[in-house]
């Protein structure tokens, strides 16, 4: 296995249904779970977004949940407003 993929082994997914990580909406639950307490949750969810993994419970997130964060990310940054002393914008 690469080293950039090595979290993979320590993941709590190791020991769980394989069918769960890819359930319908109605059932992920379960696999959203079993991620909570993953050590390598945060790992997983990068990957996931990195990647566009567009199926499945990855790093806790169902698919809706990693195009939200996607569509987030880029989305431009709002410019910072300046005030005066009053308070007021300039």
């Amino acid at each position: 296995m690469s080293a950039q993929l090595d979290w993979q082994a320590r993941g709590a997914c190791r020991t769980g249904d394989p069918d769960a990580w890819f359930a319908d909406n109605m059932t992920t639950a379960a696999a959203q779970r079993l991620c909570a307490p993953c050590p390598v949750r945060a790992e997983c969810l990068t990957w996931a977004l990195d990647t566009d993994e567009r199926y499945g419970v990855w790093g806790g997130t169902t698919a809706a949940e990693r195009l939200r964060i996607r569509r987030a990310r880029s989305k431009p940054a709002a410019a910072p407003t300046t005030s005066d002393d009053s308070g007021r914008a300039a």
